[in-house]
C-alpha cells in the first residue's frame, strides 16, 4: 500500500518522469507480490508416503514455514519443509505460562517406531537462546518411509522411549521450551535421507499449504 500510495504521486512531483517510475514501481511491486504468492507456494517435490495427522488440537499460527524466504529453516537441507507452530492469544513475557502453546499435548501424527527421545533437557527463559540440543526435548518417529521429528517438548512431558511402537493420535509429550528455540512451540517435519519433505497439504483434514502467517484450527 506504501508503495501505491508513492507511485500515485509520482507524475505530480516536478522534474521528475512521472510515467516512467509510475510504471517502474508497478511493475516492481507486482514482482514482489508474485515472488510472495510464489514462496507460499513452494514445493520441494518430495512428497510424503501418506499424509500426516496434525499433532495439536485447536489453534495454532505457523510463525515459520512454506518455501525460500519465508521460512528460515529452508538453508537447513533436513528441515527445509519444516513448520514452527505457536499457540494464540499469547501475553508476552519471561514466564512460560504466559504463552498459549507451553503445556499443550503434543500427539503422534502417524504410526511407527520412536527411534530417539529425550526428557530431561530444561526449559529455558522466553527470550533466551540455547544452541544445543537443537531439538532440545524430542521424539523421532520412523515410519518405514520417512523420519518425523518432533522437538522443544517440555522436560518431563515425554511419554514413549527409543524403541516404543506408536500410532498416530497418541499422546507423545507436551510444548515446551528446550532445545534452539526462543518462545514455546512445537518444531515438526519430516525427512528422507537426510533431506526434508513438503508438508504442505500434507495434514488429513488440512486443506492448502502450510506457510508461515497462516493460522490453523484443528479439532
Amino acid at each position: 500500500m506504501a508503495a501505491l500510495a508513492s507511485a500515485w504521486r509520482l507524475p505530480r512531483l516536478p522534474n521528475g518522469h512521472g510515467a516512467l517510475h509510475l510504471t517502474f514501481g508497478l511493475a516492481l511491486l507486482s514482482a514482489s507480490l508474485w515472488l510472495i504468492a510464489a514462496t507460499r507456494r513452494h514445493r520441494w517435490r518430495a512428497p510424503l508416503s501418506r499424509p500426516l495427522r496434525f499433532p495439536l488440537e485447536g489453534t495454532w499460527y505457523v510463525v515459520q514455514g512454506g518455501g525460500r524466504l519465508l521460512n528460515h529453516h529452508a538453508p537447513v537441507p533436513e528441515q527445509r519443509g519444516a513448520l514452527d507452530l505457536v499457540g494464540t492469544r499469547t501475553r508476552r513475557g519471561h514466564d512460560l505460562a504466559a504463552y498459549a502453546a507451553y503445556g499443550r499435548p503434543v500427539r503422534s501424527p502417524c504410526d511407527g517406531r520412536v527411534i530417539s527421545a529425550a526428557d530431561t533437557v530444561r526449559d529455558q527463559r522466553p527470550g533466551e537462546i540455547s544452541y544445543q540440543p537443537p531439538y532440545g526435548n524430542h521424539v523421532f518417529v520412523d515410519t518405514g518411509r520417512e523420519i518425523v521429528k518432533l522437538g522443544h517438548l517440555r522436560p518431563g512431558s515425554v511419554t514413549v522411549a527409543q524403541g516404543d511402537t506408536v500410532r498416530a493420535g497418541q499422546l507423545l509429550g507436551e510444548v515446551g521450551n528446550s532445545g534452539n528455540t526462543t518462545e514455546p512451540h512445537l518444531h515438526l517435519h519430516a525427512e528422507r535421507d537426510g533431506l526434508g519433505l513438503d508438508l504442505d497439504l500434507e495434514f488429513t483434514g488440512i486443506p492448502g499449504p502450510l506457510h508461515r502467517d497462516r493460522t490453523i484450527h484443528a479439532a
